[in-house]
């Protein structure tokens, strides 16, 4: 069951591998599944839903990627053609044809919904709670994909993801100490940075924290999807992180 009393929020962007067939015809490469296995970050719904609330997008980041900023002149990432909405794959392979039309279509149906809840799930923790935390979920591949900026080899267990403006120190070193208590590697800010926050309340509002967990796959992942044996492990730590964030920051004015 979860908790209601509590002001963490989960985000879970990358989970899902649904393609709605009206968008799968759509994709031009010859093997959609392949880029599916590269690019989802897969059971993270499973790591790290639990007792408290999440939010999680319902289809894959190939369709859309909540993740990104929606204008792309502002999303380093749509210089490779994977903005809000994709058009190349994580090796730089053309994956559809996207014009200005089809790129606004899609941002509609998938995008502005998903911002339309997570904002009002912040400002439902806020009008409660007068402040939120927001855990953003992922996992990275153990060997760098072409597309990403950072290709050293030697990754982390963990990478915490931080913003400048959303997440404290103190929060960041929890989540340290947690992670490397357990017998992990952590690195901040490597190889991915930064930490979700809605717009309504992005670099204005430090009421709303946010730090980003991501899972070097090789934890939990076989190359071809299946789960680990040290599946369970690696969920019982983040539920412990999970525990241990909302002691810190709401157990003292409960």
């Amino acid at each position: 069951m979860q908790r209601t009393d509590s002001p963490l929020l989960v985000h879970i962007p990358h989970a899902s591998t649904t393609i709605p067939e009206t968008e799968r015809e759509r994709f031009c490469i010859p093997d959609l599944d392949a880029e599916l296995l590269n690019m989802t970050d897969l059971y993270t719904d499973e790591l790290f839903e639990g007792t408290y609330d999440s939010i999680r997008f319902p289809v894959s980041r190939l369709v859309c990627d909540p993740e990104r900023f929606r204008d792309d002149e502002s999303e380093d990432m749509s210089r490779v053609g994977m903005g809000a909405v994709y058009a190349r794959t994580s090796c730089g392979e053309v994956l559809r044809q996207v014009n200005a039309r089809e790129r606004e279509r899609i941002l509609r149906r998938y995008y502005d919904p998903h911002h339309r809840v997570f904002t009002e799930r912040v400002s439902e923790k806020l009008r409660i709670y007068g402040r939120c935390l927001i855990i953003d979920a992922h996992s990275f591949p153990a060997i760098p994909l072409p597309y990403e900026p950072d290709q050293d080899r030697n990754r982390p267990d963990f990478c915490i993801g931080t913003d400048p403006f959303h997440t404290q120190p103190g929060l960041r070193n929890a989540c340290e100490s947690v992670l490397r208590g357990g017998g992990y590697s952590v690195s901040v800010n490597r190889p991915f940075s930064g930490a979700i926050v809605p717009m309504s309340f992005y670099r204005t509002d430090r009421r709303v924290q946010s730090v980003m967990i991501e899972v070097n796959r090789k934890l939990y992942v076989e190359p071809d999807g299946r789960r680990k044996e040290a599946f369970g492990d690696v969920r019982r730590i983040l539920q412990d992180l999970l525990h241990a964030l909302d002691l810190r920051y709401t157990e003292t004015d409960r």
